[in-house]
């Protein structure tokens, strides 16, 4: 296959892995010169119904998926008979890779692994798509710690009827699927969620918690043992992650999180409060039959008692009010914010995703204090803040109180306007500025104010929260003619960055760099 020209513009350059039902090579555009990972059906189930199916069906779930923490398909095809998938090409390792070479991976970067796998289920799963085989061999790790979930090969409509396990056939890894699929009944989006806490415990104890060398007594395991703590294989593990995946790992699928977003707010949640007991509180997550029933009877009573009480209320106040030797006050120049209390969330008490940021006004608005703080806690208290425009500038020069990477100096920049962006510019310590540069130029002409001159570029946390990293900065006055500035940046990561000139606080043009030794 080495050199074979497919669909009249992909040259297949190397074959780069092969499945239970496909080979993938790697292959270039030769329009615009872009590698591309081409998934191609096995020569021997190509006359196969079944696997023409699951390979359609993974074709057209692709497809219809566009998310950076998915791997992302261009288009299908067929050659000599043999359909094909062109994918995009990701540079990285398998998460179950990582697991084999390192062990227990560290605790904040299994969480950010974990944020990223429900994130892209929260999106397949908006579109009624259910994967039905998460697991790390399903999940590529770029160098810069983006996680991808591939392999929709078994993923089936939640509408569908399939079954995943069936006698000794098993559809996907018996070591990862949830209880109901284990059953020989139908996956749903809790399924998946099961299946993300089995790769959860994998990255926090470097084991699968049920094992086995026969297929159905691994399933009978999943269906009625209930698994060992993780912690207990990890003291290292917070006592509200722990919680976090025996949650996901209930036998019961609705006394799991009922979506891939719960159970994504409560790990962020872990962040700020490692010994929390959220994770157990089934009034968060699922409600049993019998506290529902209750529920609704305590709602019914509270609707005929309040409006009872609403009713002597108002007779005793109009009884008052109508007193003839007394004035009513006059409260027209009463401020009504003045009942209004701040509720700015704290590392204690933030229980919000980072995807889902709060209404901020600018009679209420207050940075949070991040002084002190890891530059990864001060980007997750800031965005829950609601702050949309945060930047970051790294120095190596810092108090002696000060530990590395973390805020010695923060200036809350937001506007009155509150349908601007909301902006914080943080300063962090760090021993070094990084041993990768790359030199820079742009030219431009001042305005007649003078301008205020930023180079950066754009970057996320673990989490994904965005962020900007000024390299550069300088007050220039005004000149007649234009102005060239060229700058030598440093970077921590030998990669390709688009680097951005900002004029006056505006994006004024960019410039593609690569940062070497």
């Amino acid at each position: 296959m080495i050199g074979t020209i497919i669909g009249r513009k992909y040259q297949i350059l190397e074959e780069i892995g092969s499945g239970g039902m496909a080979r993938v090579f790697k292959a270039v555009n030769m329009t615009n010169r872009r590698i591309v990972a081409i998934k191609m059906l096995k020569a021997e189930y190509k006359d196969d119904a079944e696997f023409l199916r699951r390979f359609s069906r993974e074709a057209g779930t692709v497809l219809k998926l566009n998310h950076e923490n998915i791997v992302r398909a261009y288009e299908v095809g067929e050659y000599e008979d043999t359909p094909y998938i062109v994918m995009e090409y990701v540079e990285g390792h398998t998460l179950k890779d990582l697991i084999d070479q390192n062990g227990p991976l560290p605790i904040r970067t299994a969480i950010g692994i974990t944020c990223q796998i429900l994130d892209a289920l929260s999106v397949a799963h908006s579109y009624g798509i259910i994967h039905r085989d998460v697991k790390p061999q399903n999940v590529i790790v770029t160098e810069r710690g983006k996680a991808k979930l591939t392999d929709f090969g078994i993923a089936r409509e939640a509408r569908a009827t399939t079954s995943t396990f069936s006698g000794k056939k098993v559809l996907g890894s018996v070591h990862y699927i949830s209880p109901e699929q284990a059953k020989n009944a139908v996956a749903t989006e809790e399924s998946d969620l099961y299946s993300v806490g089995i790769t959860l415990y994998e990255m926090l104890t470097g084991t699968i918690p049920f094992t086995s060398d026969s297929a159905v007594a691994i399933a009978l395991m999943h269906i009625q043992d209930k698994p060992r703590p993780p912690k207990e294989l990890n003291p290292d593990i917070p006592n509200s992650l722990n919680d976090i995946v025996m949650r996901a790992l209930e036998k019961d699928s609705a006394d799991r999180y009922e979506s891939a977003r719960a159970m994504r707010a409560d790990l962020v949640r872990s962040i700020g409060n490692p010994n929390g007991t959220f994770a157990r509180d089934r009034s968060q997550g699922s409600i049993s039959t019998n506290t529902r029933s209750v529920s609704i009877y305590l709602l019914i009573a509270l609707g005929v008692f309040i409006p009872v009480l609403a009713i002597v209320l108002g007779m005793l106040i109009y009884t008052t009010n109508c007193q003839p030797d007394i004035e009513a006050s006059d409260m027209s120049g009463a401020d009504p914010s003045a009942v209004l209390t701040d509720t700015a969330p704290t590392a204690e008490s933030t229980t919000t995703a980072p995807t889902q940021r709060p209404s901020v006004s600018p009679s209420n608005r207050r940075a949070p204090n991040v002084l002190m703080l890891t530059l990864d806690d001060a980007l997750i208290q800031l965005h829950n803040a609601g702050y949309t425009e945060i930047y970051v500038t790294f120095t190596t020069e810092s108090p002696s109180n000060y530990a590395a990477n973390t805020v010695i100096s923060q200036t809350d920049l937001s506007p009155n306007d509150s349908e601007k962006p909301i902006r914080c510019d943080l300063v962090i310590y760090r021993t070094s500025l990084g041993s990768y540069h790359a030199d820079v130029s742009f030219t431009f002409t001042p305005s007649e104010e003078g301008s205020k001159i930023r180079i950066l570029y754009e970057s996320t946390n673990y989490l994904d929260i965005p962020y900007r990293v000024v390299v550069y900065e300088s007050d220039r006055p005004y000149e007649s003619t234009d102005t060239t500035i060229a700058a030598t940046i440093y970077c921590y990561d030998p990669v390709t960055r688009q680097v951005i000139l900002q004029i006056n606080n505006e994006d004024a043009a960019t410039q593609a760099v690569t940062f070497i030794k």
